[in-house]
């Protein structure tokens, strides 16, 4: 099922999204927990924030009755699985917003009115007269190996994630983008998604990050070797595969594998998925450019991505 499949399938079901909602406001089955820890909510007139805030945590569903809605849908199809990847508040005043991947594909987003039975499926955009300086912002704490210009005018960032087939598929699209505009540079971040979805991405992010302290140089022909292995690498393998890789790329393997296990390393790539959180990131490849999120960027046909990276260098920081 591609995401396009999915977003119609859900489009098609969650018109009339069979969540007792009024239940989960009235007795929640337990408290709901707020993934993201995101703003307390303002306080209504007359209340103190304190109980505005519980008011509207205790409006998100739980992830049972979340699940409970999602078998009710989905339960005649045994094809047909979910993840349910995160239960929050949106930004959006009044609304919960939920995160599902379907049959392990890119989540979709889904925004539920507390008190009805109906959800919304899309995606939140930015919006005003200068929409991603809010990205911007946050992407200024970008730290991953780095290639391009050495005063550019703007930055292509991506969170990547080395199991992901579609990551693969995209690097030498943004590669070739570095080539043609001198004017940018690429900072690469490490987005490891779930083990649920790719047993060994962060096994492989952990030695990527490795080899990205070890040599700038050699780190992305390092991260090429493994896309081009991915077929090749399982999780009960993938520490002697990326060993042998390492060891491919002129890297010492005994070295690399130790620096992959260290409390440092974990904490890098923390930081890496952190960032990506902040920047509401939870599909790969998420790439940004001058602050603006280009989803589906192997997808593009490279003469109109052209067009685009050129915009963004005219709006240089705008």
């Amino acid at each position: 099922m591609t995401k396009l499949h999915t977003l119609a399938f859900l489009g098609a079901t969650l018109v009339s999204f069979a969540m007792a909602s009024a239940q989960t406001t009235a007795a929640p089955k337990k408290p709901a927990t707020n993934h993201t820890g995101s703003a307390p909510a303002k306080a209504e007139a007359g209340k103190p924030a304190s109980a505005a805030a519980n008011a509207s945590k205790a409006a998100l569903p739980t992830t049972e009755e979340v699940d409970a809605s999602l078998k009710r849908s989905f339960g005649y199809d045994p094809a047909v699985t979910w993840q349910i990847l995160d239960i929050r508040e949106s930004t959006i005043p009044g609304l919960a917003e939920l995160l599902v991947s379907m049959n392990k594909q890119q989540p979709v987003h889904l925004y539920l009115v507390p008190g009805t039975q109906t959800a919304i499926v899309g995606q939140l955009i930015p919006f005003g007269a200068d929409p991603f300086a809010p990205a911007r912002a946050n992407l200024k704490g970008a730290f991953g190996p780095s290639r391009g210009g050495q005063n550019p005018l703007i930055d292509i960032v991506e969170f990547s994630d080395l199991q992901c087939p579609h990551c693969k598929v995209a690097q030498p699209v943004v590669e070739k983008l570095v080539a043609d505009f001198p004017q940018l540079r690429f900072i690469f971040q490490q987005f490891p998604l779930p083990a649920s979805l790719h047993p060994w991405a962060l096994k492989a992010a952990e030695y990527a990050d490795c080899a990205g302290q070890m040599s700038k140089d050699t780190f992305w022909k390092y991260v090429d070797a493994i896309f081009e292995n991915q077929g090749g690498i399982a999780l009960a393998t993938a520490d002697d595969k990326l060993k042998e890789l390492a060891t491919a790329n002129g890297l010492d393997a005994q070295k690399i594998s130790a620096c992959a296990a260290s409390a440092e390393t974990d904490a890098r790539i923390r930081k890496s998925q952190a960032l990506g959180a902040a920047l509401d990131v939870n599909e790969t490849p998420t790439v940004f450019i001058n602050g603006r999120r280009v989803p589906g960027i192997a997808n593009i046909p490279y003469d109109n991505l052209k067009q685009l990276v050129q915009f963004e260098i005219d709006h240089a920081g705008k």
